[in-house]
């Protein structure tokens, strides 16, 4: 399985229409871990494996590059004009709390 660059992984996310706090809240992937895959940070083979297998379970095809071509992405959800981007239930996110 070839990876995705991290700004894939990104757009992947957005794609979608998902916060890092609701991937982790359906994947079980730590928000600091999508954040290090995000930032194409060292060590996290293993967290980029289990977040694109979340995405592509989730409509998401990734396009490796190929005839001098980059990276491409497909959401196979968004088929129609008004199609939601993505089909997981809603979730209560949980308030993180800052330091002041």
């Amino acid at each position: 399985m070839l990876l995705p660059p991290p700004i894939m992984m990104k757009l992947a996310r957005e794609f979608l229409g998902l916060s890092q706090e609701m991937v982790e809240a359906h994947s079980g992937i730590s928000r600091s871990s999508i954040q290090r895959v995000e930032r194409g940070a060292a060590g996290v083979l293993k967290s980029t494996v289990e977040l694109q297998r979340f995405y592509v379970r989730n409509g998401i095809v990734f396009l490796p590059p190929g005839k001098g071509q980059g990276w491409g992405i497909i959401n196979n959800n968004a088929v129609e004009d008004d199609s939601p981007l993505n089909h997981l239930r809603s979730v209560e996110l949980h308030k993180r709390s800052t330091s002041k």
